[in-house]
């Protein structure tokens, strides 16, 4: 299996999760904030998550996820 492929907008505060290639042709709001995108085979490639920080934080806690970035 390939290792997905991590893109985090900063201004935007977007984290977006490729899974594999392919050409989304529909997606699904699994969750409030995240998105799974889906090929035309209705497998999915990608993951797009809203308001990352605040959810990663929320999700982990301040100091586990400063211990994440030392």
């Amino acid at each position: 299996m390939n290792r997905p492929i991590l893109n985090y907008d900063q201004e935007n505060d977007i984290l977006y999760i490729v899974l594999r290639e392919g050409e989304e042709d529909h997606f699904e709001e699994v969750t409030e904030n995240i998105l799974v995108e889906f090929d035309r085979n209705n497998q999915p490639i990608g993951i797009e998550i809203f308001n990352a920080l605040q959810l990663i934080t929320a999700t982990l806690g301040r100091e586990q996820l400063a211990l994440a970035f030392s």
